[in-house]
């Protein structure tokens, strides 16, 4: 038994050791750039030896993206729980969202990862799986915070949030050109973001 426990702490290192030289590479080179066997140099192990663990870029990759959700689902989730009022916890989601998009590893994986998505269902349905179950509980807030804002039209507000979040990722990313339009946009989309909360239902506003 102790053999076998032994064993499994040196798997249990040996994948943590591939996963931070995976993190640091795509900081690096970029998803695209990496391969398997340029880890397994940089892990000083054969190439099937990090096949054993991961037998394919994709696995490696989904164990990446899980890894990075672990990280940034359950601070929120906690966040949306808190014993206060809805507008300090909607702010303090905010603060995490952005922090998240202003990860430097976190755009070049996910700006990949989305365009990947486009043409790999598979990946489609572990984005969406994840993320829209987190914008749902997001959507849950906003009924909350915004009385005009019933459960459905809460949800549905804050995958519209998500898309702006998205999209900051895309338009504030790593390697951007400088625009006189990109200063302090991080700024004016949290103050939208904060507007969107708040504000009315739009059917109601297009009737007026």
């Amino acid at each position: 038994m102790k053999k076998s426990g032994k064993k499994s702490a040196k798997s249990e290192d040996r994948i943590h050791r591939i996963m931070q030289v995976t993190h640091e590479q795509i900081l690096a080179v970029g998803l695209r750039n990496i391969t398997l066997r340029s880890i397994a140099r940089q892990c000083a192990i054969h190439l099937k030896t990090l096949q054993h663990y991961f037998p394919t870029k994709n696995d490696l990759l989904k164990a990446i993206y899980q890894d990075i959700i672990d990280d940034y689902l359950p601070p929120l989730t906690e966040i949306l729980h808190l014993p206060e009022d809805p507008m300090p916890r909607f702010n303090r989601v905010l603060d995490e969202l952005f922090r998240f998009v202003d990860d430097l590893n976190n755009q070049r994986f996910f700006i990949e990862i989305f365009s990947m998505a486009q043409n790999d269902d598979e990946w489609m349905q572990l984005l969406d799986q994840k993320f829209f179950a987190f914008y749902n509980r997001i959507g849950d807030l906003l009924a909350e915070l915004n009385p005009d804002l019933n459960r459905k039209e809460g949800r549905k507000r804050a995958l519209a949030m998500g898309a702006m979040m998205e999209g900051m990722m895309l338009f504030l990313g790593d390697n951007k050109p400088v625009r006189p339009e990109r200063e302090n946009l991080a700024e004016e989309i949290r103050g939208l973001l904060v507007l969107m909360a708040t504000a009315p239902k739009i059917a109601d506003n297009l009737e007026k």
